[in-house]
């Protein structure tokens, strides 16, 4: 058998396939009688490009058509012609013929490749067996769902369908006979993605019903599973040692506030630059991405850490005052004048018959006119009572009195503090010390207790990591199920 070469194909061959009073490119095949079949096969030799921002991904392609026109039949034309096996002939014949209005519903754009010439051909069989093949370039949409993204898993989808027939016109199906199988009219070059891996694809034909008709649709889709390592290098890894970051504000100096602060704010606007500059690159859904999640998290730690220095700082300061405000209560109680309790002379009372005997607070002098050598003017009577605010008895109205005016006369506060307080001095001189009744100690809040800042800095060293590094490890185990679960179940893996 031999095939005829594209010389046989001028419009003066002496082949008449398209004498115009037996043939109409205007007209179908079998017009009037049933529908063409038609068989499509394809070969991707690449995908160029998948885009986020775009929702579309790019693929080069051989698309084949198949379909039989008995108007082209030339096996009895003429003698030894039997023997052409098939008859191969120019990319402009194919405008002479009748050819299917094929068309890819989701195609954003394409084109034809011409370099050295247009990369088509045709080839008719003996039989009237039409074959044409057509480089081309695709994009068509790929609408995404990048609710795990960066593990997600994508499937695009090209689409193939008659422009105006109609199912009772063409009859579209996969492969070069409808007995092939339909998995077996795709085939795939040895290609790699960036940032995708080949996972599969699968093929099927259903029917578009439209307003103008229904048409047979063929379409396949191509499964896609996200590459992580572009993102873990350039964005998940940074995040997390920005968060690490700043965790060093726990062991700096809780009065290094330039440098807490500092730190702080910078590891805040650093993370969100990280966010902003993500999200520029990805397009605006409404949705909460699985990037979004961890990112946004990174956020609220490293904020959280700065408003953790915040209540330290607030803290540390109240703290401070109040250390002042007793530092200034001590200095003005150290100020105030206070009187010995008993001296080293002879002690005299009333009830030793002294009619020179007279109450004298401890530290005034003698009055004037004391004659009575024996009784110094810094004498002290045992039954001298200086207690907190307590009253004389009614027979010391004299001693009470006498306080009085030795307190206004020293211009004195209005009690004395005593360094010490004897409940009885007896009269063989022996005497109990007691320790002075102040005033009870007021004891801090149990919030005071429990909670101080240098508690919550010790606190925050062990749970903010310990908070991160849960999170991740129940973020990736979540994002790792949800991304190999729910697949689908009848694509033909690429391996």
């Amino acid at each position: 058998m031999k095939s005829c070469e594209p010389s046989c194909s001028t419009e003066n061959s002496p082949i008449p396939l398209t004498d115009r009073t037996k043939y109409d490119k205007r007209l179908r095949p079998l017009y009037g009688e049933g529908p063409v079949d038609v068989g499509i096969t394809i070969h991707v030799s690449s995908i160029s490009a998948v885009s986020e921002v775009d929702m579309d991904f790019t693929l080069d392609f051989y698309l084949r058509q198949t379909w039989t026109d008995p108007r082209l039949a030339f096996g009895k034309l003429d003698v030894g012609f039997e023997e052409i096996a098939s008859l191969t002939v120019g990319v402009d014949y194919l405008d002479k013929l009748w050819k299917p209005d094929t068309f890819f519903p989701n195609e954003k754009k394409s084109f034809f490749h011409l370099a050295t010439t247009h990369n088509s051909f045709l080839r008719i069989e003996p039989d009237g067996k039409v074959y044409t093949s057509q480089r081309l370039t695709v994009t068509a949409t790929c609408p995404m769902n990048l609710k795990l993204f960066p593990m997600d898993t994508q499937t695009c989808k090209l689409e193939i369908e008659s422009y105006g027939y109609q199912t009772s016109d063409i009859d579209y199906y996969w492969g070069s006979k409808k007995s092939d199988k339909q998995h077996t009219a795709v085939q795939f070059s040895d290609f790699s993605l960036p940032q995708f891996g080949r996972v599969g694809y699968r093929v099927n034909i259903t029917k578009a019903k439209t307003a103008s008709g229904e048409y047979v649709r063929l379409y396949f889709d191509i499964i896609l599973a996200r590459n992580i390592g572009f993102y873990l290098m350039n964005i998940v890894i940074p995040s997390m040692l920005i968060v690490n970051i700043s965790w060093v504000s726990f062991w700096l100096n809780r009065e290094a506030s330039p440098a807490r602060v500092g730190l702080g704010v910078t590891t805040v606007l650093t993370i969100t630059t990280v966010i902003t500059t993500t999200n520029n690159s990805m397009p605006k859904v409404s949705y909460v991405k699985g990037l979004d999640v961890f990112l946004n998290f990174c956020f609220v730690m490293v904020f959280a850490a700065l408003v953790e220095y915040a209540i330290v700082s607030y803290m540390n300061k109240k703290l401070s005052m109040r250390r002042e405000k007793k530092r200034k209560k001590l200095e003005q109680a150290n100020a105030t004048t206070e009187f010995p309790m008993f001296t080293n002379y002879e002690l005299m009372s009333p009830s030793q018959n002294n009619a020179s005997y007279a109450y004298r607070p401890p530290g005034l002098p003698a009055p004037a006119g004391n004659n009575n050598p024996s009784v110094p003017g810094t004498a002290l009577s045992p039954d001298c009572d200086c207690r907190y605010a307590q009253e004389p008895p009614p027979s010391q109205s004299r001693a009470t009195n006498t306080m009085a005016y030795a307190r206004k006369l020293l211009k004195l506060p209005g009690r004395a503090i005593p360094l010490m307080q004897y409940s009885q001095m007896p009269q063989d001189g022996s005497f109990r010390p007691m320790q002075v009744a102040y005033n009870k100690r007021r004891r801090p809040t149990r919030f005071c207790r429990y909670v101080s800042p240098s508690k919550i800095d010790k606190c925050s060293r062990y749970m903010f990591p310990l908070i991160f590094f849960s999170f991740n490890i129940g973020y990736w185990l979540i994002m790792k199920f949800l991304s190999t679960y729910g697949g689908l179940p009848d694509f033909v893996s690429f391996n």
